[in-house]
């Protein structure tokens, strides 16, 4: 008998104990980690017997089955050892035909030696700057910009520790980071894709920001940016080590329209103060 057969079996005899999947708890997401050699594991948790399929995505979109199996025990962990192919990918689980509670991902970017504007797509539970960035060099920096102050904040790797360790990085938000090293230099962000109707203030003058949406795309078209008349993107060439300037004036791009790659960050500057929404429901369907 094919496995598909039996777990379709094992499914009919479970919902008779667990009742319909209005009353079966999403399962949670978690312990996720992004190996050196390329894979990606995380955990869950589910009852005995309770068949699940684990899905992934590229796109937050298009969800394709790439694990099904019976829960044996509450503990679960899955490794994709396919995650080396790709710089990003989500993971949803659908068990008693409930969507996870939550979306787990990972992207990886490459550094260059040199400047780099990064940006951390995902929440966790902790988004400290020594929490997300591990194993770098003395000498390596990280600047965020503090609109209030209008600076740049100082921390730097000294003696093998974060001067300030405890700076977060959000989700939207951006910073400066300084590669030491001659080496390209691989850096990886893990956590759970937020969903809902999000909102970020775009302040009036400079700021520096990065996508709600962890996808890459067009700043407006695709991403939902409120470009407006007169605003400015800066972008920063990390091969070149310089910025490139997409002015928006008379209604359009004068010299196209800026594409923002994952876990890249830029600088905005803003005529008149603006409200970033997205509406990311991506557990659905």
């Amino acid at each position: 008998m094919k496995i598909g057969s039996i777990i379709g079996r094992i499914r009919e005899n479970f919902a008779g104990d667990a009742g319909s999947k209005g009353e079966f708890a999403p399962p949670t997401l978690g312990g996720g980690m992004r190996f050196p050699y390329g894979p990606f594991r995380f955990k869950t948790e589910l009852p005995k017997g309770v068949p699940y399929e684990i899905q992934a995505a590229s796109d937050l979109q298009r969800w394709f089955t790439i694990a099904e199996d019976v829960a044996r025990g509450p503990g679960i962990e899955y490794v994709d050892s396919e995650a080396s192919k790709y710089s990003h990918r989500f993971y949803r689980v659908v068990a008693n035909e409930v969507h996870s509670a939550n979306i787990i991902g990972y992207a990886s970017t490459t550094l260059p030696p040199g400047f780099s504007m990064i940006a951390n797509p995902f929440d966790d539970t902790n988004n400290t700057i020594a929490e997300l960035i591990k194993g770098w060099p003395d000498g390596t920096t990280f600047n965020r910009f503090d609109t209030r102050l209008f600076r740049l904040s100082d921390n730097a790797v000294k003696y093998g520790k974060w001067t300030n360790p405890g700076e977060k990085l959000l989700p939207s938000e951006g910073g400066i980071f300084f590669n030491p090293t001659s080496d390209y230099k691989s850096l990886n962000f893990v956590g759970d894709v937020m969903q809902g109707n999000l909102s970020v203030p775009i302040p009036a003058g400079f700021s520096m920001r990065s996508p709600l949406l962890p996808h890459p795309g067009q700043l407006d078209e695709d991403l939902g940016f409120p470009i407006g008349e007169g605003d400015v993107i800066h972008l920063f060439d990390r091969d070149q080590q310089t910025y490139v300037l997409y002015p928006f004036a008379g209604g359009k791009w004068t010299r196209g329209a800026p594409v923002i790659n994952m876990c890249e960050s830029f600088w905005v500057a803003k005529t008149e103060a603006a409200n970033w929404t997205r509406a990311i429901l991506v557990n659905e369907g």
